[in-house]
């Protein structure tokens, strides 16, 4: 935040005097209430004293009921949000232990098929053993 200047003689000004907190009451077209803090600064080089707005809070003014209606609606999706949050959490058990025994079936699946053409290549080596054996004695004979 810039220094404040005097709006008489334009000097700076290091820091305010005094510092008050004022609460502005809303016009017929605003609602809530705005705090402001204001800071009184007296100019060094001709005296003329001078506010400044230093900060602002706005707050928002509501029925009690409509507060009440607000708090329980937090409350309402503070629960559901918990309870979205316990059923994400089981979904990604499921998906993980769905992932694991679809990666144990798949493991299952692919050792399954090599047995099987580990068979089906021991009865070719068995085949041609006996088609050595028979060709080794039409060679003797």
């Amino acid at each position: 935040m810039p220094m404040p200047a005097c709006p008489n003689c334009k000097a700076s000004v290091d820091s305010p005097e005094r510092v008050y907190k004022v609460v502005v009451e809303p016009s017929a077209d605003e609602r809530g209430i705005i705090k402001r803090d204001i800071g009184m600064y007296r100019c060094p080089r001709c005296d003329t004293t001078f506010p400044r707005v230093l900060g602002r809070v706005h707050y928002l003014l509501v029925a009690e009921a409509e507060f009440n209606r607000m708090q329980k609606e937090i409350s309402d999706k503070t629960a559901k949000a918990d309870e979205l949050g316990t059923a994400i959490e089981a979904l990604k058990r499921d998906k993980d232990q769905r992932e694991e025994a679809l990666a144990k079936q798949l493991r299952e699946s692919v050792l399954a098929s090599l047995e099987s053409q580990i068979r089906q290549l021991d009865k070719s080596v068995r085949q041609l053993e006996a088609e050595r054996e028979r060709l080794k004695s039409e060679i003797e004979e």
